[in-house]
């Protein structure tokens, strides 16, 4: 096994014994943990689950949108169960799973790789945006955070955040409509540094423009942006049935809470690893227990299960559907692997 194969589980073996040693010197309460899972409310978690369902049944319509423009007759429902087949892969493989999608959708429509690589690189620009979107204006205008350490903060960085988000989106928009001046005028901005690196972000406005063209016209990119703001609140509502589902002062969490925790997982989501996803339950159990004042054993059980249910409740469905169609999951992670190497090739 190579060096880099390695390294993920060298770090889940450390993650793994980090956590032992902290639970065993804080003395961690194993009764009341157990005694915070049985009182949760299942009927709940159970919506928890389906509501995420949804989202990826959400995302399957978002990329028959972005086929409009492609000879495929493929329909939404043709392309769910590469959604949950490659969320399944992502989730038990990390990051070498994450062109699994692209791989059985392009086998599905009969599209090339390359062009549905081009779909994630736009899906990934869309779900930034709304993210960034209901994220920042959480922060920057929601009352109920009032009652939290450094509110007045939170505020602040919720203006950048929404600012942020929608210079990117005029940038999109500028892109979109005028990318070969877009391209000059970075160049020449960035050029006046070094001529190197102004060529260089010309050629990436460039390719990002050949990129936006899976999206068709104004409707269909208005259709897209729709549906990642409902496929993001659906994520939301998850979170907050997870958060209803548990005993106070869980439960007591608002939504504005809870939109703020689920940025602190996001956050942690970026460190991906294979089977365990990453540091999303480390962040949401720190924001638990440090930002809302939630007792140790009831912030690790609702976090733990806020990550079983939105991150890894896609892998039974995933499975069958891979068992139905008779594709081989470790057998798309290594083609994926390889196909990322030809890739950057």
């Amino acid at each position: 096994m190579s060096v880099r194969k390695a390294l993920p589980w060298v770090l889940l073996a450390a993650l793994a014994g980090f956590v032992a040693w902290k639970l065993h010197t804080s003395h961690f309460d194993w009764a009341g943990f157990g005694r915070s899972l049985r009182t949760a409310d299942w009927r709940m978690l159970l919506a928890a689950l389906l509501v995420i369902y949804v989202n990826y049944v959400l995302r399957a319509v978002r990329w028959a949108v972005f086929l409009r423009r492609t000879p495929s007759t493929a329909r939404w429902w043709q392309l769910v169960g590469s959604q949950f087949v490659g969320f399944t892969g992502l989730s038990l493989f990390g990051r070498i799973g994450e062109l699994i999608r692209p791989l059985l959708v392009a086998r599905r429509t009969g599209l090339s790789f390359a062009s549905q690589i081009a779909v994630v690189a736009v899906e990934r620009v869309f779900d930034l945006g709304a993210f960034g979107l209901l994220f920042g204006l959480n922060l920057a205008v929601s009352p109920g955070l009032d009652s939290l350490p450094f509110h007045e903060r939170f505020h602040q960085v919720g203006y950048v955040i929404a600012g942020l988000t929608l210079i990117v989106a005029a940038f999109v928009v500028s892109v979109r409509v005028a990318g070969g001046v877009m391209a000059r005028l970075m160049s020449g901005f960035v050029g006046i540094v070094s001529k190197n690196a102004g060529a260089s972000v010309a050629e990436k406005v460039h390719a990002f423009r050949e990129g936006l063209d899976v999206i068709a016209g104004w409707g269909d990119f208005a259709s897209v942006a729709g549906i990642s703001i409902v496929l993001w609140a659906t994520i939301a509502v998850s979170y907050v049935l997870v958060m209803k589902a548990f005993p106070a002062p869980v439960s007591h969490l608002t939504v504005a809470h809870t939109l703020l925790l689920m940025g602190f997982s996001v956050v942690g989501s970026l460190v991906q690893l294979p089977g365990v996803g990453g540091g999303a339950q480390a962040m949401t159990i720190a924001a638990l227990t440090l930002l809302f004042g939630i007792p140790q054993e009831l912030a690790v059980s609702s976090g733990l299960m806020l990550w079983l249910i939105t991150t890894m409740g896609v892998i039974p469905v995933g499975l069958v559907y891979a068992k139905v169609e008779g594709i081989s999951l470790e057998a798309l992670a290594r083609r994926s692997e390889e196909a990322e190497e030809a890739v950057i090739g």
